[in-house]
């Protein structure tokens, strides 16, 4: 009865995932500014609207580097660094039995476990009584990270809160 159950049930939970939008606009209160979220990887990006024939639409990046990774990604990754040390030190009779063994990678699984796995809904933002600044929270491992948008590059950061 209980794999019955579990089977009837499946379908429900394995579609969950995709009920959960995979980008998401966050309004700021300048009028022609919002941030766009990628709620799998952590990135985000500065929207702005045109106002008038003078200024035009615009979407500025406000951080590079995804704090999740998809699985698939992760596996390629692996792939590579493998292939790399066989190349570098396995398959190389220069190469000391010590390098060989210290810069093996790990196995899959373990290289796996210490990456944060990309999924939809994995980050959410929360507006700050600073019009430029958001929390940006991690619903999974709890990590929190200021946000702040700005007209000017030099003032626009995504940093860990600590």
């Amino acid at each position: 009865m209980k794999k019955l159950l579990f089977l009837l049930l499946l379908p429900i939970l394995s579609n969950a995932q995709a009920d959960i939008e995979r980008y998401k606009i966050y309004p700021t209160e300048n009028i022609h500014t919002s941030l766009k979220l990628d709620t799998a990887t952590g990135r985000i990006w500065q929207v702005q609207i045109g106002i008038n024939k003078s200024s035009d639409a615009m979407i500025t990046i406000l951080s590079k580097i995804p704090l999740a990774e998809f699985e698939s990604e992760i596996i390629e990754k692996h792939k590579r660094l493998t292939k790399e040390w066989e190349e570098e030190y396995k398959n190389n009779p220069d190469a000391s039995p010590v390098d060989v063994k210290f810069f093996k990678p790990a196995p899959l699984e373990e290289f796996i476990s210490v990456w944060d796995i990309a999924q939809n809904g994995r980050f959410k933002l929360y507006p700050t009584d600073n019009i430029y600044n958001f929390i940006m929270l991690d619903v999974i491992d709890g990590d929190t990270y200021q946000v702040q948008w700005s007209i000017e590059e030099e003032n626009r950061i995504v940093l860990p809160i600590f």
